[in-house]
C-alpha cells in the first residue's frame, strides 16, 4: 500500500536532495522523513536514491517517482 505523505515526502527530498532541508520545509523531523521514504522504496521494491561520497543522488527510478509524485500532488 502506498500512502501519499509518503510521495510528498519523497518529492520534497528529491528537490532538496538533502533529509535535513526536506524535513524542515515539511516541518517534521529527519528521522521521520527518512522512515517514510525508505518505506516508499520498499513499497515499490526499489531504490530511489544512492550515496556518492557525501552526496545522495537519486537514481534513475527516483528521478521517475519524483516526477510521477510531483504530477500527483500537483492534480492533489
Amino acid at each position: 500500500m502506498l500512502k501519499l505523505e509518503w510521495l510528498e515526502a519523497f518529492v520534497a527530498f528529491a528537490e532538496h536532495e538533502n533529509f535535513t532541508r526536506a524535513a524542515a520545509a515539511l516541518h517534521l523531523s529527519q528521522p521521520a522523513l527518512h522512515m517514510q521514504v525508505q518505506k516508499l522504496a520498499e513499497a515499490l521494491s526499489v531504490s530511489l536514491y544512492e550515496r556518492r561520497g557525501q552526496k545522495l543522488v537519486l537514481t534513475a527510478d527516483g528521478r521517475r517517482v519524483a516526477a510521477l509524485g510531483r504530477e500527483l500532488l500537483g492534480r492533489a
